[in-house]
This record gives C-alpha cells, structure tokens and sequence, in this order.
C-alpha cells in the first residue's frame, strides 16, 4: 500500500529504513468517494495528505459561487498548510474529485516525527517549500499570465488533468469562466491544427 508513498518520500529525502518504517506506522489509509468532502471550511486541519490514487479539489464559496483554488492529483502532497501549521480553521473545502485514496498524516505525528530525526525535519521544511512555491506560482500565474497562456501551460505541463477534471473546475482554476475556457480551447486547437 505504501510503495508509491515510500517512492514519494525517496525523491525528497534518503530514508532509512527504520525512518520509513516510523513514519509510515503513523499514517493513515483514508478513501474517499467521488464528490466526498475531505475536509470542510471552518473545520481546524488536522492532516496533510499523500494521494495516492484519484484527485481533489482545493475550493471556497463567495457569494454562492465556487471558486476552485487548485486541484491535486496522484503522487502529490496537499493540504491547506497554513491552518495545518498554525492549527486553525480551513478556509477551503476539500473534495473528491474521483474515488480517492490518501495517505494521511495527522499533525501531532509530524510533530513525533520532527523530535525522533533530523530527517523528517528535513522533509517537513521540503514539503513546506513545495507548497509555498505552488501558491506563489499560482499567485503570479494570475497576476501576470493571460488565461490562454495559463491553459497552454497547465496542458503541456498536465494534459492528464484536462481529461479527469471537468472544464468547469479547470476554468475555475485558471480564474475564468467556462465559456472562456471553451473559447481559448477552440482558438488553441484550430493554432495546434495548423501548425
């Protein structure tokens, strides 16, 4: 169950085996149905998660709108790290884009883990640089990047996302309306056609 999470945790960081085996005694296989919520707004974030298998969405509601901030899928970490960190309430819903299975990590155990190495303080600081990375690219993807180029990049960079995520979520995501997203797809592919 755990060789694609152990995989994971390679690509960061040389684990020994007593060092895997500690972690992974402390983390949790939790499935979740398509259209699940893994975690809702107000809800105090207890866990950072490892997918293992489907997707989720990362999303909040103004208005009675859904505002999509980002989706993750297979062999990615999640979570929303600063309420995880500061051990406050979510301001993001967390959903089952698929039937999910996560890995999970409660943060009292990332503690133990913090105090047992200096390896997983390593990691932790990794994981953190990567998600704080993620959202100050996201950040200036929407400052400075037009939607088109937004959706050029996300399908060169994760053409498998575009085809398991409903366009809504994906427009959503890239700060645009569907009807939007419709347009940039057909002017993009009839440019793909011709070239």
């Amino acid at each position: 169950m755990f060789n694609n999470l152990i995989k994971n945790l390679e690509g960061y960081l040389h684990f020994d085996e007593d060092e895997l085996a500690f972690l992974t005694a402390d983390m949790e296989v939790r499935t979740v149905r398509k259209n699940e919520k893994v975690s809702r707004v107000g809800e105090v974030v207890n866990h950072v998660y490892y997918i293992d298998k489907g997707l989720i969405r990362f999303y909040h509601e103004i208005g009675g709108k859904e505002h999509t901030y980002k989706i993750f899928r297979e062999n990615m970490w999640a979570s929303d790290y600063a309420a995880f960190l500061t051990r406050s309430k979510s301001a993001m819903h967390i959903e089952a884009l698929e039937d999910t299975v996560l890995i999970q990590l409660h943060y009292d155990e990332m503690q133990k883990g913090y105090e047992r190495a200096k390896v997983f303080e390593r990691f932790g600081r990794k994981m953190a640089e990567s998600l704080f990375l993620t959202t100050v690219q996201r950040t200036l993807d929407i400052m400075v990047k037009s939607p088109e180029t937004r959706y050029l990049e996300l399908l060169e960079h994760d053409a498998e996302m575009i085809r398991r995520v409903p366009l809504k979520y994906i427009a959503s995501m890239l700060g645009i309306e569907p009807e939007s997203l419709s347009r940039i797809r057909k002017r993009t592919a009839r440019l793909q056609t011709k070239a």
